[in-house]
């Protein structure tokens, strides 16, 4: 097989750096940058001294960490995750005192900033925010996650004032939930009354999120008192009402579809179906599509690049904002008409207009994770245009070199040993066979001379590139 139509397998998990250097060789950032303060640590605005790009570091002191598998666990399903609606986690750093989590920045505020500044927000914005994070939702869930602690302070915006910019953050109580769950976690308003009862799975998310959205429409919840035991008594105990001024002018049907998932456990609605719910396809966003962004022409092309070429590709797709990917953000959800987060071989050959047989040939060269699915980062590779990456050349070039002058076959090999960590890292945390690849061994074993047959300086993969 011709070098330059190699296929190769790798995790999105691989593409995220873990560093032993110090973290300011690569970012420059302040103690007068401070941003947040985090359960674990302090989070600081940074800049790539490279890239240019701005991002966020959460400094973690370890020797003060008091539940360091809980933060550990954390760590590994952001590796995981992959959704415009989910934070990214982009590199690791770590000292002898300190671990870092380098992760996009959201500067344009929470949820719950949105509610108090307008007592609460009109139907169609609040139904513009939900559908985002349900999307994610029903995505994290398909890994048999649990989010736990769903609330308004924990979806963010990339940018002010722009409402389809949402982030959901804060994965430190996630669990995997394969049997019922027991511990009791989540913040008082937004907790469900099985989680209370200490046995419970992942349709506790569901009642958080509409128990969300009932205080994005009212600007109170639903459930409340003088303290945090008259509250909890009130979510065991009470009713779901409706009797503010505010819910005058709100539909029947609306509160009909908060009742569906802010009721008992076993009457609540999945994910997937509040997300095909006829509700949520009066408000969904109307995607408006470039038509140049993806066709067989650009697959097939892609399928024609150097191998270098396509992994530096795939790894740019999980280093950029997600507020610098609108366009391909768009066209992803148009595509992905099931809403899952993973678009299937027969979503894209519908809406490339062609066989899937036609799409079937191709596939081993887009979905690079072998997981049957085209994830989000894989198709942000193959969309990206000349001049989105062509100014991230450098940025490129260092992970492909490993901070050397050249890439060389070590340099490759060295990030596809990574692979290897990751082949029963999730023995642990999920077993979803439909989501997570499962690659026999001989497969996991890269030639990496098929890759790269010698050592390429910054001009020749300048060239490539080209």
């Amino acid at each position: 097989m011709d070098a330059k139509s190699t296929a190769f397998h790798l995790y999105k998990q691989t593409l995220i750096r873990k560093n032993t250097n110090p973290i300011g060789q690569i970012y420059s950032y302040e103690q007068k940058d401070k941003i947040g303060q985090g359960a674990y640590g302090s989070v600081y605005k940074a800049i790539h001294k490279v890239s240019k790009q701005v991002r966020a570091v959460k400094v973690i002191n370890k020797l003060n960490i008091k539940y360091k598998e809980r933060l550990l666990s954390e760590i590994t399903i952001m590796e995981l995750l992959d959704h415009p609606s989910i934070l990214r986690l982009y590199e690791t750093f770590e000292d002898a005192e300190y671990l870092y989590m380098v992760l996009e920045i959201c500067q344009g505020g929470d949820v719950f900033d949105k509610v108090l500044e307008k007592g609460c927000l009109p139907v169609e914005d609040a139904f513009k925010i939900y559908i985002q994070y349900m999307r994610a939702v029903n995505y994290y869930q398909g890994f048999k996650i649990v989010h736990r602690d769903l609330k308004p302070e924990n979806f963010l915006f990339q940018k002010k004032n722009d409402l389809s910019s949402l982030t959901l953050i804060d994965f430190g109580i996630a669990k995997r939930c394969i049997d019922k769950l027991k511990t009791k976690s989540g913040t008082a308003y937004y907790v469900a009354p099985e989680v209370l009862d200490g046995l419970y799975d992942h349709k506790c998310d569901v009642w958080s999120a509409g128990v969300v959205l009932y205080v994005i429409l009212c600007g109170y919840p639903p459930f409340y008192g003088e303290n945090e035991k008259e509250i909890l008594t009130e979510i065991k105990t009470g009713t779901l009402q409706f009797d503010g001024d505010e819910w005058q002018g709100i539909s029947q049907e609306i509160k009909d579809f908060i009742r569906s998932q802010v009721c008992s456990a076993e009457k609540r609605l999945l994910p997937k179906d509040l997300l095909s719910h006829k509700i949520i396809t009066q408000y969904n966003q109307k995607f408006v599509q470039d038509n140049k962004l993806l066709s067989m022409l650009t697959l097939n092309q892609w399928v024609k690049y150097h191998p270098i070429r396509r992994l530096a590709l795939f790894y740019l797709a999980t280093q950029l904002d997600s507020s610098e990917l609108v366009n391909q953000k768009n066209c992803f959800f148009f595509i992905n008409t099931s809403q899952t987060g993973l678009i299937t071989q027969q979503e894209l050959s519908t809406y490339l207009k062609v066989n899937k047989q036609d799409v079937q040939k191709l596939w081993p060269y887009i979905d690079c994770n072998s997981n049957g699915y085209l994830d989000y980062f894989e198709f942000v590779a193959m969309t990206l245009t000349q001049q989105e990456f062509l100014k991230q050349l450098q940025f490129m070039f260092d992970f492909l070199s490993q901070q050397d002058k050249v890439i060389s076959q070590k340099s490759i090999k060295s990030i596809f040993d990574q692979n290897a960590n990751f082949n029963n890292k999730w023995d642990s945390i999920s077993d979803t066979k439909n989501h997570l690849a499962i690659v026999n061994q001989h497969e996991q074993q890269i030639n990496v001379k098929n890759i790269l047959e010698k050592d390429m300086d910054f001009n020749a993969f300048k060239a490539i590139m080209q």
